[in-house]
């Protein structure tokens, strides 16, 4: 076999592979569509953003390889994934405005239930100068050094979820009064909340924390929660890890349930410090919701806090 000969059929294993890959990120973007169906779609779903990668990568690569039929095949598919990102993407209905008044600032942060180095968390928390907290994976480990936010956080929820730990509501800003209940908790749910007064007004504030998509029981989870969050006084605003990407059907869900729409934005909240040559490999999991009569100013993503997720910080206000 000659030089050209070797080429040739190098080129052609390649293609065959380039192709079959193209083919399988293909078929897994097109299952995730199937989750309010099926479950388990939501897992593969989880990770539209970075099948859209592949493929564009793969159609890039076909057309080097003079396959144009095919590379506009892949890039055809592309499109159709992309709409599947609305949520993250700013919209006609956004609820990102810089127009609105603002009235708090939200930290949303897992803190890990294992987490060295709780202090930056706290630091953090202050040094935003945040008005309200949503916490996750509140564990007896990262407590000692949490606890210390009562002295500036003095309204606050803690409730019990697992054994990675519980999830609170931490608030400067007082209960109101003579409204009924001011905080709740569903114990083992993931689910915590408290009622806070803004200015003359009242928001419910929520951290919830859900498990992995299937077949860790996140569908099962949210079903038992949707009740829990349609009984939530409006406006509500929901802090979480969410374990699912803001374009998921679980997150579709609980938006529904409690009457709020997820904060737009890419963020990829998942932290390694391995992930920081690849920041692109990260999960969109820690969200944000706001309900119709608020709107977030600004949601980013905080510097790493001794956590495997990244803070989200917001500044929300009430739509003018």
């Amino acid at each position: 076999m000659n030089d050209q000969q070797q080429v040739s059929r190098l080129k052609s294993v390649f293609l065959t592979l380039v192709t079959r890959g193209a083919g399988l990120a293909a078929a897994a973007l097109a299952f995730g569509f199937f989750a309010p169906w099926l479950p388990v779609a939501d897992s593969f779903a989880h990770f539209r953003f970075h099948l859209i990668l592949a493929l564009a990568i793969a159609a890039v690569a076909l057309v080097l390889l003079r396959a144009p039929v095919r590379a506009m095949l892949a890039a055809a598919l592309i499109m159709p994934g992309i709409s599947g990102l609305a949520p993250a993407l700013p919209a006609a209905t956004s609820v990102l405005d810089p127009k609105a008044d603002t009235d708090f600032t939200l930290v949303q942060l897992n803190l890990n239930f294992r987490n060295r180095t709780a202090k930056e968390a706290v630091r953090l928390i202050r040094e935003s100068d945040a008005d309200v907290v949503t916490l996750q994976e509140v564990s007896f480990f990262v407590w000692q050094t949490v606890s210390d936010l009562n002295q500036d956080y003095p309204y606050s929820v803690v409730c019990q979820f697992r054994r990675v730990g519980a999830v609170a509501v931490f608030s400067r800003l007082p209960f109101p009064t003579g409204l009924g209940p001011v905080r709740g908790c569903i114990i083992g749910e993931g689910l915590s909340w408290i009622r806070v007064e803004v200015g003359d007004r009242t928001v419910t504030v929520a951290s919830i924390h859900l498990h992995w998509p299937f077949p860790f029981g996140q569908a099962a989870q949210v079903e038992r929660l949707e009740g829990h969050l349609q009984a939530l006084p409006r406006p509500v605003v929901i802090g979480g890890d969410f374990n699912a990407a803001p374009w998921s059907h679980s997150v579709n869900r609980i938006g529904e349930a409690a009457d709020a729409s997820v904060v737009e934005g890419l963020r990829l909240t998942i932290y390694r410090p391995s992930l920081r040559w690849a920041p692109g490999l990260g999960l969109p999991i820690d969200h944000i919701l706001v309900g119709p009569e608020l709107a977030a100013v600004s949601a980013v993503r905080g510097p790493a806090v001794g956590s495997d997720h990244l803070p989200v910080i917001a500044r929300l206000g009430f739509v003018p």
